[in-house]
């Protein structure tokens, strides 16, 4: 009740701030309002060894809050797979590589900051090197390929957009692996993970180069709604 009726407050409060002053047009959010061009740089601990999952994400934005599109990600190499409650002579690196189908919800943006969910799911495979550990030096046994191994990803982004067109940010998720009857394998790529990201909003590049007016004028609309919500905290508050 108590968070009901401060957000209440502020919104009367808000409503109440520069009423006689005609605020910038709201920016009309279109069917498709971006083009999404995305590059992913996952850490990863598979047991105690710290890899590298690069990523990249193709799609379409839409009404500007709902986005959707295809990823592919891949190891950067070769990562050394043993269990610490396992003991064995056989040693084994992996590289996993998938496609996902993707779907992200925005559920806090202003023109510069942007919070987001996302899931994932898809399916991909894992090629196995295996080593034999009997001697003083493993030595390369054979390759085992895994196809079809079902992959389902849930996370929360967030970015900073540098320009209109270029956003930086970062994300944390957990990544769910099934279809794989090899437990050690399934345990280690069913992981929580730390991603950096680099985004390009082919829409606003667009709109950079021929309509730098639209980009103004959005611009316009978000620091007013931004100006008027602080100024109907700092009212409520006394301040």
């Amino acid at each position: 009740m108590l968070g009901m009726f401060i957000v209440l407050s502020i919104v009367t409060s808000a409503q109440s701030i520069n009423d006689s002053v005609a605020p910038p047009p709201k920016p009309k959010a279109t069917f498709i309002s971006n083009f999404i061009f995305q590059i992913d740089n996952r850490t990863e601990n598979y047991y105690d060894v710290r890899g590298r999952m690069n990523g990249l994400k193709l799609g379409f934005e839409f009404y500007k809050r709902f986005r959707t599109g295809f990823g592919f990600y891949t190891n950067n190499d070769f990562y050394r797979i043993e269990s610490p409650i396992l003991v064995d002579s056989a040693l084994r690196s992996a590289r996993f590589s998938y496609a996902t189908y993707f779907a992200e919800i925005v559920f806090l943006r202003n023109f510069r900051w942007e919070f987001s969910t996302i899931a994932q799911f898809g399916s991909g495979s894992i090629i196995v090197n295996n080593y034999n550990n009997l001697g003083a030096v493993p030595t390369f046994s054979h390759v085992d390929t895994i196809n079809d191994v079902g992959v389902f990803d849930i996370g929360l982004n967030g970015h900073f957009k540098v320009f209109p067109w270029l956003g930086l940010g970062s994300g944390i998720g957990i990544r769910y692996v099934n279809s794989l009857p090899d437990m050690e394998l399934k345990d280690a790529f069913r992981d929580p993970y730390i991603d950096f990201k680099l985004k390009i909003f082919l829409g606003y590049a667009y709109k950079g180069i021929f309509k730098p007016k639209a980009i103004q004028a959005e611009r316009d609309y978000y620091e007013w709604r931004e100006a008027k919500r602080w100024a109907a905290v700092k009212k409520l508050f006394g301040k």
